[in-house]
This record gives C-alpha cells, structure tokens and sequence, in this order.
C-alpha cells in the first residue's frame, strides 16, 4: 500500500515556557577590563513560580580590596510600569568582604543578597538562582542587570544591561504534525440486512403478499432500487442465506430453509435485469440454535424460569461439529420440550418466529471518481460514495484543520472507522484543537506508522515527557519521516 506523508505545522496557545541562553558582557567605562559576562540565562516555571538562573563569569572582573560591585536581575513589565528586584549578587575585594562579615551587608542589599569575595586574576563563576512568584505580567516582560560597577552605593550611577525578554516558548507553536494519504484502492462494498418473509407452513413458495411479506421484502428491494438506478454503482452478487426455527425434524427444516433460500432467490432474479452471475447460489441453516442461544441470553429468569437449563442445553449443542448437530438437534429440542415444556410453549410462540429469517448480503462496487471536481461534487450530495482516498483529495482542496476541512476527516471517519490513515489524520485535528484525549483514543486505531509515531511524540512533547518523545521520533524516523523539527523542539523546551 502506498503512504504519502504530508507535513502540517499548527500554531496554539500553552503557557509560559523560557529556555534561553545568552552570553551579554557588563563593562566599566572607567575601567574597561573590568567585564562580567551573564551566560546560560535560563527561566522555567512551575504553576506557582518564576525560577531565573544564570551563570555570573567573573574572570575578567577586578575588584579593588576595599570595594564591592553589585549585580541585580531585575524583571520589568513592557509598559515600564511593574517590576520585580531579584536577589543581588555582591562581588567584593578582600577588605571589603572583611568590612561586610564586620558590619553586615550595605543596607541598599541587606534584604536580598548574596555575597561572595572576588580572587582577583583567578578565573571565578557563580552559579544564580532566585525564584519569585508567578504573575501575569510576566509574559513578554523584559529581564536586565542593574550594576552597581562604582561599589559606591549611589543608584544614579548604576547601569542596566539587557539579559533577555520573557517571551513565550510554546511547544504547540513548535511541533510539526505529519499527516498520511489513505490507500487509493476503491475496494468492493459488502451490504448486510435480513428480512423476515413468512411461507405457508411446510411450503416455500414465494408469496409477496402472504402476511407482512411486501414489508419485509422492501428491505432488499428498496436498496437494490436505488442501487440499480445509481450510474455510479454496479451490483456484483446478491446471496440470500435462509434460516428455520428448532421445531420439527432437523431434516425437514433442512429441506425448508434450502428451497425458501432458493425461493427467495429466484423471486429477486425475475424482478431485476441483472446478470445472472450476480445471483449468488442460496445457502441455508437448517434450524436457527445461534439466534436461539442469543435471544435466551438477554432473558430474565422472570421470563423463562429455567434459563440456565435451556441456556446449557443450547450452547452444549452449539460447541458440536455441524455433523453431530445435524445428528442431535432433534433430540436437543425434544428434551427441552419434555422437561420445561411451559417455557418451550414461550420460546415457540414469542421467539422461534424471530427465528425464520432471510439474511441478505449485497456486493457492490462504486466506480472510481478520477477528477477532484467529481469528487467535489459527489461529496456535496452523495459523500458515502466516496472511497477514503477520494475523501482526502476532497480535504486536500480545503486549509488544514478549517472547520470544513475537519468535517471532510470526521465524515471519512464516519465511512471508514478502522482505516489506519483515517483514524491517524482525524487525530491531528483533534490536536490542532489541543484535544489530547480524543488524539489518544484515535491514535489506538492508527497503527504504528511514521506518521501515527510522530502524532505519540507531539502529545509527548506539549505534555513534557521529552524521552517518550524522543522514542517516538526514533521510531518514526526509522520509517523515513523527517522529525528534525520536532526534535528541535525538544531541544529548545529542555535548555
């Protein structure tokens, strides 16, 4: 089978998310080879906090003996109007830290503080870490270093350095979703039904107006019309397979349910022009015990007080071969009747008539529409003739994941509810509309192709299980799928 995959990228909302890393250098103009560089800047957040790291490189940095320099991460709504003083890191020369161990920290950072005494000329990192709650505000504020390069305390001599903006990384806003081109074969169509014409006792001639015959037979007759009208359909074979009820001989309902098969047959064979090898030779079950066994089932003992007697006589029958049931059904039918025979009276009189049915089966081909303007116009009025294929080339016409791109999948979905491909690009609309858990349910039916193991490591990444994820994408890329963008993905929620 033949399986396109095709490359949809969509864009939703999710929370904040921040990975980021940036090298920025803070310079005293005064003393120009005194530079800090802020790296590996980094938020992540929680439900209820804002977690900033980053590294302070202080190699370059020179710190006189009785001086300090000070470095605070500040977070600044865009407006200007909020903002938010992180712990200030404090770097002093050998006196100074002596002074502050003395005397305590300069009040201007008491409150919020680390400090930590500078080994001039000797390569030095410290590793920042402040958390503050979360806000709303938050969202596409802009985060600087106020410094403090002076060491003297004095506000309007400090300077701000740019770091980063707080802007969203939102993992729906990086994942790539890959749809997969349904098989193009238009395969034969099979129809199912039973009607439940009735025969003069012991006869099977065919009479269309004894008792509720010219309802049932509307059954069949109603579909082969439209069917036979349609330019589109072609009927290949009708079979006709006749069922009887347990009672009276075995062989005798053998006869019956054969020749009222045959019957029924050759009825439908004078009533339409079709060929004659589309009349499928009749079949038939002697006596009904499947349809008896199902219908005890769903009885109450108030109904028929010695179910389960009945109920294990019938299915001790039914695990025989078809010899030993032609063989025993006799006798099965007349020990029910002999030890229950109030219950055998119900069965005959409210079930065994149940019993005595034509089941009908139509194979039929719908032909091939090989224009997209067929198709289009077919989908408008007659969407059921349509394979699943040529409801894709429909979908294919339309902007993905539109609402009326999303009715095309749902309606193939409808048609062909254990297509793999089908099942597997219904799914991804259900994720362009952030619905993980219908995703899920339909993804159970897509197989374990490209594109349905690319669909689990999306669900995995927007849900943060990047190893899952990552599986996923081996396993998809194993079967010749690009996933480089779905693995940058991860890369960037993980920095």
């Amino acid at each position: 089978m033949r399986k396109n995959l095709f490359i949809t990228a969509i864009i939703l909302f999710a929370g904040i998310q921040v990975g980021w890393a940036q090298t920025i250098t803070l310079t005293d103009e005064k003393n120009g080879d005194t530079q800090v560089s802020v790296q590996n800047f980094q938020v992540t957040t929680t439900d209820q906090r804002t977690i900033f790291t980053m590294d302070f490189i202080l190699d370059q940095l020179d710190v006189p003996s009785n001086r300090y320099r000070a470095f605070t991460p500040i977070i600044r709504s865009r407006n200007g109007e909020q903002e938010t003083r992180l712990k200030t890191l404090i770097v002093s020369g050998r006196r100074q830290n002596i002074v502050f161990e003395r005397d305590g920290i300069d009040e201007l950072y008491a409150d919020n503080c680390d400090n930590i005494r500078r080994q001039n000329d000797t390569p030095q990192t410290y590793s920042y870490t402040d958390a503050i709650d979360r806000e709303a505000w938050h969202k596409n504020a802009d985060v600087v270093v106020e410094a403090d390069l002076c060491g003297c305390g004095d506000k309007m001599k400090n300077q701000e350095y740019p770091i980063a903006t707080l802007k969203e990384i939102n993992p729906w806003e990086l994942i790539e979703l890959a749809n997969q081109e349904p098989n193009p074969e238009k395969p034969m169509r099979e129809l199912h039904g039973s009607a439940y014409i009735t025969f003069v006792v012991d006869r099977w001639e065919m009479k269309p107006d004894y008792m509720d015959n010219r309802r049932e037979l509307r059954k069949i007759t109603d579909t082969l019309d439209i069917m036979v009208a349609d330019k589109n359909i072609t009927v290949n074979t009708i079979k006709i397979h006749g069922w009887a009820s347990p009672e009276s001989p075995y062989n005798h309902n053998h006869m019956l349910a054969t020749n009222r098969a045959k019957s029924l047959t050759e009825w439908l064979r004078k009533n339409y022009n079709l060929p004659a090898t589309a009349f499928a030779p009749a079949e038939a079950t002697p006596e009904n015990w499947i349809g008896l066994r199902e219908a005890i089932e769903k009885m109450g003992t108030d109904e028929l007080p010695h179910k389960d007697d009945i109920y294990n006589d019938v299915r001790s029958l039914l695990l025989k071969d078809s010899i030993v049931i032609a063989r025993t059904a006799d006798a099965t039918e007349a020990n029910i009747k002999r030890r229950f025979p109030q219950e055998y009276q119900y069965l005959l009189k409210n079930v065994y008539p149940g019993l005595r049915r034509s089941d009908y089966e139509i194979t039929f081909n719908i032909r091939q529409f090989n224009t997209i303007e067929e198709c289009l116009d077919i989908y408008r009025t007659k969407p059921h003739q349509l394979s699943k294929h040529e409801l894709w080339r429909v979908a294919q016409t339309m902007q993905p994941f539109t609402d009326e791109y999303n009715r095309v999948m749902q309606t193939s979905l409808n048609y062909y509810p254990d297509d793999e491909a089908v099942n597997l690009n219904l799914a991804n609309v259900a994720l362009s509309q952030h619905d993980i858990l219908k995703a899920q349910t339909l993804l159970e039916r897509a197989g374990n192709g490209a594109a349905a193991e690319n669909a689990r490591a999306v669900i995995d990444i927007v849900n943060g299980k990047y190893e899952d994820a990552a599986r996923h994408l081996d396993n998809a890329e194993r079967l010749g799928l690009n996933v480089s963008r779905n693995r940058e993905a991860i890369k960037l929620l993980t920095q």
